[in-house]
């Protein structure tokens, strides 16, 4: 029989020595080390390769911990006991509640199921509001693959400013879920997400910056500390249309991650990649590798058929331009233009590369940043 091996960390020695003594007589269960918080600790966690981490320290020092756990193990799966409301949480690509001796033996023999479920099944989750989020809701639910699950809700239309409580606007049943993707037109929509996540044990979060004023750069430093805490990976692509299976952002601003359930939604949908057959001059025919969320990828690669390879570019970015972009006309701060100007740039981008071998002595524009192979 598999022995699950348990690490006790604590900040109360007294409180190790309960723990230890509860688990002693468990079947299947094993204490393979206790220690008190330091910083030499995670060094002996990782030569005693347990399988779950029991974490006792309060409140943002315990978010702190386990950020810092899964940061340095990252196949843990960490077990965060809270004294002051007698709380058991699990994290590791899922946040899962509890509260009773029960739920923390359930925690520690529950496998991580991460290791069980392939990507290519993804469970999908979008919230969305008004005509942005329904536009791009519609879309992928088209053009996902048959394999995925796509389940949505509507967010309120009147959510406060401030969410003070965020389970007072969630529906009753939310679907379990793999990727939360958030597509709210108020910053209070993006305020949902930690519950939202431990509702639905997602393992990780897109939330789109397609407007500043939607999700304000402070809002997004503190969700993805939040998220982080949770064992939850969270991108937060500016504009969308820069997601990529590997990084996002534009230039310099540019941001690599890696996690299995974002890159299987930007295998399909983000930063756009076409495919150009080109003949006598003029494109004969276009396939989408890649869409953008919205479909102006789609859009455009319809009317590219036709066109005159020297106008090839400026035509894209015309056309992208009439679908129209979803993201704002206003300069943002960070970047000092438009955000739709940066998403233009992706179109015209994604056009360029694929018919620069058809002219020789033609400028074009170049992709920036990584790149990647789709």
């Amino acid at each position: 029989m598999h022995h699950h091996r348990v690490f006790i960390l604590t900040s109360q020695p007294l409180f190790a020595q309960g723990v230890q003594s509860l688990l002693s007589g468990q079947p299947g269960i094993e204490v393979v080390g206790v220690a008190t918080i330091d910083p030499d600790v995670f060094a002996q966690i990782q030569a005693t390769a347990p399988d779950s981490i029991i974490l006792e320290a309060k409140g943002e020092e315990q978010s702190r911990l386990i950020a810092l756990v899964l940061e340095s193990i990252p196949n843990a799966k960490v077990i965060g006991l809270t004294l002051e409301d007698n709380r058991i949480h699990t994290y590791y690509h899922q946040h899962k509640p509890g509260q009773r001796v029960e739920d923390l033996l359930e925690a520690i023999r529950e496998p991580t199921e991460r290791h069980g479920r392939s990507p290519r099944a993804l469970r999908l989750f979008i919230l969305f509001q008004g005509h942005y989020g329904q536009r791009i809701l519609e879309n992928v639910r088209r053009f996902a693959p048959e394999t995925w699950a796509v389940e949505s809700w509507r967010t309120p239309s009147d959510l406060p400013l401030v969410v003070d409580d965020p389970q007072t606007f969630l529906p009753i049943r939310l679907p379990a879920a793999d990727l939360v993707l958030s597509l709210g037109e108020r910053s209070s929509v993006a305020q949902l997400l930690p519950s939202i996540v431990e509702r639905t044990g997602a393992r990780a979060v897109v939330a789109p910056v397609d407007n500043v004023a939607w999700l304000p750069a402070g809002l997004v430093r503190q969700l993805r500390s939040q998220l982080m805490a949770m064992g939850v990976t969270a991108v937060f692509p500016k504009p969308f249309c820069s997601l990529t299976r590997k990084c996002y952002n534009v230039r310099r601003q540019e941001i690599a991650f890696e996690d299995p359930w974002i890159g299987e939604f930007a295998r399909y949908f983000g930063r756009p990649v076409l495919r150009v057959t080109c003949g006598d001059q003029k494109i004969e025919s276009v396939e989408v590798e890649r869409d953008t969320a919205c479909g102006c990828a789609r859009s455009v690669a319809r009317q590219l058929v036709g066109i005159d390879l020297r106008e090839a570019v400026i035509q894209a970015g015309l056309f992208h331009h009439h679908y129209p972009c979803l993201a704002t006309m206003r300069v943002d701060p960070s970047l000092g233009e438009p955000l739709i100007q940066a998403s233009g740039d992706f179109m015209r981008r994604a056009v360029a590369v694929e018919i620069a071998p058809h002219l020789p002595q033609a400028t074009y524009l170049v992709p920036e940043g990584r790149g990647e192979s789709p």
